[in-house]
């Protein structure tokens, strides 16, 4: 399983944001592309209805691998989308990172719900309207929605991370401060575009 097995994902996930240098916007492509896929196993553990959310958010990831070598920071990605025009187009990498940063906000906001007490469903039903309904058409809203009613309970999800509540709490802290902080920088990049709404992450 990419990013480690269950009983270190979550720390494993954390540390790699941690140490995402995001003080100047020269966000290394590299070290990006690295810390989100250690993000990929949380889909497996919250639902079916959020494998397809895998699946897209792995191959977002290849299309950002596989311009590090020439664009070796975001800010250049972000630079090359705008001068070429395909910032808004459908897989481009610019785009793609844009993506992942909704995403990267999704799965924080469902650890900040978990930390208020909310119950697994509860808590990605309100980071999903805060974050990635934002994005989505109606159709694919609704069909979210529809599939959140399968999801595991609270217990079932720590246990399957290998966390427990206070360990949970501890580590999605640090998750969470880091990913904040890396994506309102990059969203920075994107000022003065308006990116449109699509059928996937």
């Amino acid at each position: 399983m990419t990013g480690g097995s269950a009983d270190h994902w979550l720390p494993t996930m954390t540390q790699a944001f941690i140490a995402l240098d995001s003080s100047t916007h020269a966000i290394s492509t590299a070290e990006f592309a690295m810390a989100m896929e250690k993000v990929l196993p949380i889909f497996e553990k919250i639902g079916t209805v959020f494998l397809f959310a895998r699946h897209e958010m792995n191959t977002k990831i290849e299309t950002i691998k596989a311009v590090q070598g020439q664009m070796g920071s975001l800010d250049q990605i972000v630079a090359a989308g705008k001068q070429d025009g395909t910032i808004t187009k459908k897989n481009s990498p610019a785009r793609n990172v844009h993506r992942l940063l909704n995403t990267l906000n999704f799965i924080a906001a469902i650890f900040q719900n978990l930390a208020k007490g909310m119950a697994l469903k509860d808590a990605v039903s309100d980071a999903y309207d805060r974050t990635l309904a934002e994005i989505h058409a109606w159709v694919v809203r609704a069909g979210i929605k529809t599939g959140m009613m399968a999801l595991p309970t609270r217990e079932q999800f720590l246990a399957s991370i290998g966390e427990t509540e206070e360990s949970a709490r501890q580590h999605a802290e640090g998750f969470v401060q880091a990913a904040h902080k890396l994506v309102g920088l990059v969203e920075k990049l994107y000022q003065g575009v308006e990116m449109p709404r699509g059928t996937g992450l």
